[in-house]
């Protein structure tokens, strides 16, 4: 089970600090676009999600968008938040993150993904050799594929929370 814990678990994407990714050792942050940082499909960014990336900026941990979606999703989305991206990023294939990391200049130990989906993000984290910070979906999905995948997520979740409370 461990391929699909991810590191750090949260409830939004704004929980995630400079500080604690500093004390990871974390100096980037590979990104999922929907229900990371949008609703899913949307190019609007929540406000606060706005305020968060600019902190990140300023604090200089590097950002980079990691998106399973195609150009034409990713592209006006990347531009309007100012951010590099990689597209059809095939996730759980790790190529993605690779990909990434190689664009950022930086080893992929030192890189942290953020995403919404045990079955592609923290997987294909997992597989790259990447930390992995898991958030739970800004809105369900209407889609009966997401539902399923929502669905076999909840013991994978459970399970790792009842790992976290035995360690802590």
């Amino acid at each position: 089970m461990s391929l699909f814990h991810p590191t750090i678990l949260k409830t939004r994407i704004t929980e995630i600090t400079a500080e604690e990714l500093q004390t990871m050792g974390v100096k980037a942050l590979l990104l999922d676009v929907d229900n990371t940082l949008t609703k899913h499909h949307s190019q609007e960014l929540p406000e606060d999600v706005a305020v968060w990336l600019e902190a990140m900026k300023a604090s200089g941990v590097g950002l980079m968008l990691v998106s399973n979606s195609k150009e034409p999703r990713v592209k006006p989305f990347a531009a309007k938040i100012g951010l590099p991206y990689v597209h059809t990023a095939c996730k759980p294939v790790p190529f993605g993150f690779r990909r990434a990391s190689k664009a950022l200049g930086l080893p992929l130990k030192a890189c942290m993904a953020v995403g919404d989906q045990t079955f592609t993000d923290v997987l294909g984290a997992k597989l790259a050799g990447v930390r992995v910070a898991q958030l739970l979906p800004i809105e369900p999905e209407a889609g009966w594929s997401f539902r399923l995948r929502r669905r076999l997520e909840q013991p994978i979740l459970a399970s790792y929370r009842r790992k976290k409370e035995r360690s802590e």
